[in-house]
């Protein structure tokens, strides 16, 4: 278990660096309507609300039917293209994800790896979906996959390709126009993003295999660190991003939103960094890591840990 900050020291920085970005969508610290919109809950559709918080300027509400949390008024579709667009989004990469790519490949996606390979006995078919700098699928490829993947932004997509000479598609997902079948779907952090998570993940399921496996790793709703946030508002450096993490998923969400999509769930996880970050923000650090890994260890048996990591089946 690592501090988010020790993989990432730049990470105040990149925050500085995207409020002074998004300063310009909002009116006396509110969402100026020119660039927001309302929204009902991604996964039922309804428009109650248990409650609500705002951190950094945005509002999430939390869904009282299926207790997804999601940014409410969100940014126009428009607004956040552009931004995924901008030559200022590839400072996400240079700032926060390029210092530490050598521990995420070879420690963070080496166990990604290892989970995935294991529901196999051979190498097969893969393909990563926002692929970022293409570290996970770097491994992919190392152990002998046939590997593809699709990013949004150009220099993270080149990136890729220069770096681990990979084969990566600078597109959206819904501009990929294949007949070709996967054995192994990824989207790691990337359906929080999406303005119709339900129409990728029907086109999740035309793509892969009717043997093959879809992996989805979301920030959870559910955890104590989502938790901590909706009762304090207090700043934060970590899952809650609402110009870009538009929805969190409740553990109950996430299966009703890939069953209805033809999905069956055969392993969900729990991990995180809700005590590692709470230990910095509220405890000045106080907590050894010895007494850090022991808590999060028993919030992530109890499904309460900051991110969601699922398995899933095709309906055949």
């Amino acid at each position: 278990m690592i501090d988010e900050k020790k993989i990432n020291p730049n990470i105040d920085k990149l925050h500085n660096y995207f409020d002074n970005i998004l300063a310009k969508y909002f009116k006396d610290g509110k969402p100026d309507p020119e660039y927001f919109e309302q929204t009902a809950c991604y996964n039922c559709g309804s428009h109650e609300i248990a409650n609500s918080f705002t951190v950094n300027q945005f509002t999430h509400v939390r869904c009282k039917n299926c207790q997804m949390v999601y940014v409410n008024p969100r940014f126009k579709e428009s607004i956040v293209t552009n931004l995924y667009n901008e030559a200022d989004y590839t400072e996400f990469y240079k700032i926060k994800l390029i210092p530490s790519i050598d521990y995420r490949k070879t420690v963070l996606a080496e166990k990604k790896y290892e989970q995935i390979a294991g529901y196999f006995n051979k190498s097969g078919k893969v393909l990563d979906i926002g692929s970022g700098l293409g570290e996970v699928l770097s491994v992919f490829k190392e152990h002998g996959w046939d590997c593809k993947g699709i990013e949004f932004n150009e220099f993270a997509a080149n990136y890729s390709k220069e770096k681990f000479s990979l084969n990566i598609l600078n597109k959206s997902i819904y501009d990929f126009d294949s007949s070709e079948k996967f054995d192994v779907i990824m989207l790691w952090g990337v359906l929080e993003h999406f303005f119709k998570p339900a129409d990728i993940l029907n086109k999740i399921h035309e793509l892969l295999n009717n043997d093959g496996l879809l992996l989805l790793e979301v920030p959870s709703a559910d955890s104590v660190l989502v938790r901590y946030y909706e009762r304090t508002s207090k700043p934060v450096d970590r899952i809650i991003e609402g110009d870009r993490h538009i929805m969190l998923f409740s553990l109950r969400g996430l299966i009703e939103m890939t069953e209805n999509s033809g999905f069956t769930p055969i392993e969900i996880k729990s991990n995180g960094l809700d005590i590692s970050t709470l230990n910095r923000l509220e405890l000045n650090n106080t907590l050894n890591l010895s007494q850090v890994n022991k808590v999060q260890q028993l919030l992530d048996d109890s499904m309460q840990g900051d991110l969601l990591r699922g398995f899933f089946k095709k309906k055949v």
